[in-house]
């Protein structure tokens, strides 16, 4: 006994491939594979230790490279865009640029 009623599909019909699919594959400004793994290993090499907790006169050790200004803000992928943090500033940098994104968005259609 089917589950869901029949959909109606025209003849010929046949699901659509991954690499069909609309805006799977779009081309964005990152870094990826052999040389983003290289831009963060030598972003890390330089930056051993945490920029935010520095500036707090902290030392802590850097795990995790970050954007200062985002790509989807318009930052660039270059190094000089690029900054070593340790995951809990890390997540509390991502969070408050999450909580600034959707207030902007909320203020754009007000």
């Amino acid at each position: 006994m089917p589950t869901q009623p029949p959909r109606y599909r025209p003849p010929g019909w046949k699901p659509a491939k991954p690499w069909e699919r609309p805006g799977l594959f779009v081309k964005d400004q990152r870094k990826r594979g052999r040389a983003g793994m290289r831009e963060r290993a030598q972003v890390l090499a330089e930056e051993p230790l945490c920029r935010l907790c520095l500036g707090k006169g902290l030392e802590v050790a850097s795990d995790v490279v970050d954007h200062i200004l985002p790509l989807a803000w318009g930052g660039s992928d270059d190094r000089s865009n690029k900054q070593g943090l340790c995951d809990p500033c890390h997540d509390a940098k991502s969070k408050a640029e999450r909580k600034l994104a959707r207030q902007r968005k909320i203020e754009v259609f007000d």
